[in-house]
């Protein structure tokens, strides 16, 4: 039972994050889901919802065509490097980990806009990149929130 309410769990929240993209464009929603797949070191699941996530962002047209591999990758990165130095489920560590993500976004968008002959705009990358900062640790808060209820379960 509780296998199946973790993949409900997993839709409920890509289907979440799609609508809340579709209502701020340029941000990643689901970047706070593959936080909370690292910070649970859930790695089975990782291996399908990745992937998933990648083809979302892809088909939603919400970055740059590959730019989406790389900024996924920095996640994982700046993720297992902070791992190292703070506690994971410290609101200070996902504070720290969204302001370097904030950066990395913008730096990922910089680089990519010259590699596909796209134009820069650095005022609104800059600031989807401080949405995108700002909105990670809320979103880390709410969804290990809700994942209690999951959680809970598969540990009795």
């Amino acid at each position: 039972m509780s296998k199946f309410r973790n993949i409900c769990w997993w839709v409920f929240f890509m289907v979440t994050a799609i609508c809340l993209q579709a209502l701020a464009p340029g941000l990643d929603v689901l970047a706070a889901g593959v936080i909370l797949l690292l910070q649970e070191r859930d790695y089975k699941n990782m291996l399908w919802l990745l992937p998933l996530f990648v083809l979302l962002q892809e088909g939603m047209g919400s970055r740059v065509f590959g730019g989406v591999i790389v900024w996924y990758a920095t996640i994982i990165v700046l993720f297992k490097l902070g791992r190292w130095l703070f506690e994971v489920e410290n609101f200070i560590f996902i504070f720290l980990l969204s302001s370097c993500l904030g950066a990395a976004c913008y730096g990922v968008a910089w680089l990519m806009a010259p590699l596909q002959d796209l134009p820069f705009d650095a005022r609104d990358t800059l600031d989807k990149s401080l949405l995108q900062a700002l909105f990670l640790p809320f979103a880390w808060r709410l969804l290990i929130a809700t994942r209690h209820w999951i959680r809970d379960d598969e540990e009795k």
